[in-house]
């Protein structure tokens, strides 16, 4: 942790004293942002160092009556976000999570989210202009990042195998059906721009841990809500698979609920092409190691399984002649 860091608790003891009314005594560090503080008294408080527009994003969640979402405490200007000239920050009671198991608590959290997603949702049509840019950029990534792997294969089929490149290539037909399959989402998110589709938006959290879920006198919140902005629901339920692929929930049925609400392909679409686009981001292809090797077993195996769950890849024709014999 660096100096800077260390004393920002020392840089707003002083402001806090006259925009809170508090008296900080000492404190935690929890990371580079973020600080547990205890009053005279004993109360504990929660600061974090927080980024532009926060103020702006936690405004218009309460305007919209949300609910579910911790807030912090509003400073003498009654403003969310307190500001010197370094820093930008937020105060709040310290709140201490109930234990939860991860596989109940990702539940939860896909309801919460739908709240969140609900109480703010509007109806807006996809701009040609700006949406087509948007996924002519993530298709430019898409052909450069397929044709780096494609020459990478290559250069492994024409050298010895070994215990790195033997798993490699095993798993490659992974990512062959994972680009077909992307083609065709791609055509039906380019069609549905193409007619400037009306689509809802809504508020995102844009960052669905479970980390971010707090549980305290029976009721779910949701937290750290700094990098949320507005778009389009699949992109946070994209967010929350990839982060929770790994529990033992049905994870198909609890998607297939939250996109039956839609009753459009769209939205379930536009979710499968991010979470594969998110596992191809993930893919490191360096040279033939075992960070290599590891990182393409992770995502081929991670594709395989996501693309299974929710059957994207067409299973080959039974060949008539064979089922007679």
């Amino acid at each position: 942790m660096n100096e800077k860091a260390k004393n920002l608790p020392r840089r707003i003891a002083n402001e806090t004293k006259t925009l809170y009314n508090l008296d900080f005594k000492s404190y935690i560090p929890i990371s580079n942002k973020s600080f547990k503080c205890k009053c005279l008294g004993g109360n504990e408080y929660f600061v974090k160092k927080t980024e532009l527009y926060t103020q702006e994003k936690y405004r218009f969640l309460f305007n919209q009556g949300v609910d579910n979402v911790l807030y912090p405490l509003e400073n003498t200007k009654n403003e969310y976000i307190s500001k010197n000239e370094e820093d930008e920050y937020y105060v709040m009671p310290f709140v201490s999570d109930f234990y939860m198991l991860d596989d109940v608590k990702a539940v939860h959290m896909i309801d919460e989210l739908s709240q969140l997603h609900h109480s703010t949702a509007f109806q807006k049509n996809l701009s040609v202009q700006t949406s087509r840019r948007k996924i002519e950029e993530i298709l430019d990534y898409l052909n450069y990042k397929f044709s780096l792997i494609e020459s990478f294969i290559r250069t492994l089929e024409s050298q010895q195998f070994d215990e790195y490149s033997i798993p490699i290539l095993k798993n490659y037909h992974i990512l062959l059906d994972t680009k077909k399959v992307m083609v065709k989402l791609n055509k039906k998110i380019i069609y549905a721009i193409k007619e400037s589709k009306s689509v809802t938006y809504c508020f995102l959290h844009n960052n669905p841990k479970l980390d971010h879920l707090l549980t305290t006198s029976g009721r779910n919140y949701l937290v750290s809500i700094e990098n949320g902005k507005i778009g389009i629901s699949s992109l946070d339920i994209a967010k929350f698979y990839v982060e929770n692929a790994y529990l033992n929930i049905d994870m198909k049925t609890i998607i297939k609920n939250y996109f039956n609400q839609y009753n459009d392909d769209f939205y379930f679409d536009y979710f499968c092409f991010l979470v594969l686009l998110i596992y191809i981001k993930g893919l490191i292809i360096d040279e033939k190691d075992y960070i290599t090797t590891q990182s393409f077993l992770f995502a081929t195996k991670s594709i395989e399984k996501f693309l299974k769950t929710f059957e994207l890849v067409e299973k080959p024709k039974e060949d008539k002649n064979k089922r007679k014999n």
